[in-house]
């Protein structure tokens, strides 16, 4: 079967369209990746009748780090196997490239963030019983990437080589997988501070507190601002009750707690702040894919990657925070679907905690 440039664009092109606009995906500040690629090397005819070969279709692995939002470097090594043109031989193809690359994430369109790449390359041609053909090159790239959820890259683009000694121009369409790893995201900015309170006018007699009692009536002095207190300036108290419920949902096999949940494990937090005797208890949870002794240990190691975020994030101290496994024995939604999948992995938390608690006015 004969493959054309036409045939790569169009396979290129029914991927792009087929991968399903799946929800926005943040893209980390700094990551390294291992991939596969799959290329159609276009040599320029009219060489030599070593270096003049047929097109091919070449294989090759890809080695890679996104050093920030704006630029990586990537090394590719690749083998093929072609024959001569004008001769009657086998010829083995090897290309290894080093680029590197500029990306213009503000540019993004559809999920896809484009870049443009320079580098040098080094390719050889091995025929059968002859001498081997090596060439020096320069590297040119132009392409797209977009991430397939949290672990892979999908990367499309062309790639221009041009031979140093006799200036004989190759191009190669390519489309890498890659698999992402050591991810980096970027730290939240700080919130503003609050803007000062408006200084009150001091009245005739003093009320340090600002309770509504002056100070030579007050047997309570520094009263919490807000809190309703009676004709001595005390604080009026009442018994209550505090619970909060989480629900952190984790991708397949995952224990990564996603950013998106941070909002509301800070709730959480939040209250064991205002409750310092309260304790919280994770319980993680597993679908149903897999052993269960397996999704045993993938439920306790997601409460404790919750647990972890509770420390890290919002230093919470871990004697306050209790976790177990529950496998999946308690599922919430139908483990025959997807959708149903998804919502049983997860981690659930409740806080409940008892104390006096001053009524506010």
């Amino acid at each position: 079967m004969k493959f054309t440039r036409s045939g790569f664009a169009i396979g290129v092109a029914g991927l792009m369209f087929g991968v399903s606009a799946a929800a926005n995906q943040e893209w980390p500040e700094s990551f390294g990746y291992l991939g596969i690629q799959g290329s159609y090397y276009d040599i320029e005819t009219g060489r030599d009748s070593i270096g003049d070969v047929h097109n091919y279709w070449q294989p090759a692995v890809n080695l890679g780090y996104r050093f920030n939002p704006r630029f990586s470097i990537q090394l590719q090594y690749g083998e093929a196997e072609t024959e001569a043109r004008n001769l009657d031989i086998d010829v083995d193809a090897k290309l290894a490239t080093i680029t590197g690359r500029l990306h213009f994430p503000e540019w993004a369109f559809g999920g896809f963030q484009p870049y443009a790449g320079a580098g040098y390359g080094r390719n050889e041609l091995e025929p059968d019983g002859l001498r081997t053909k090596r060439e020096d090159m320069y590297v040119g790239e132009l392409g797209l990437q977009r991430l397939l959820g949290s672990h892979f890259m999908l990367d499309l683009g062309v790639r221009g080589l041009l031979e140093d000694d006799d200036r004989f121009f190759d191009s190669q369409p390519y489309i890498a997988l890659n698999w992402l790893f050591g991810k980096r995201y970027a730290e939240a900015a700080p919130a503003p501070a609050p803007e000062p309170a408006p200084r009150r006018e001091e009245p005739m007699w003093i009320d340090s507190d600002n309770d509504g009692v002056p100070d030579h009536l007050d047997q309570c002095p520094n009263t919490p601002a807000g809190a309703l207190v009676d004709d001595v300036g005390c604080h009026l108290t009442l018994e209550e009750t505090v619970s909060i419920t989480l629900h952190v949902e984790f991708d397949h096999d995952s224990t990564t707690v996603k950013r998106s949940f941070l909002p509301q494990i800070g709730e959480v937090a939040e209250v064991l702040v205002q409750y310092p005797d309260a304790e919280v208890l994770l319980e993680g949870h597993t679908d149903s894919t897999g052993p269960a002794s397996y999704n045993q240990n993938l439920s306790v190691s997601r409460a404790d990657a919750v647990m972890r975020v509770l420390i890290s994030e919002f230093g919470i101290g871990p004697e306050r925070i209790r976790t177990s496994g529950m496998g999946e024995s308690q599922p919430i939604a139908d483990n025959n679907t997807a959708a149903g999948r998804a919502q049983n992995r997860r981690v659930e938390a409740v806080v409940e905690a008892s104390r006096e608690q001053i009524q506010r006015r």
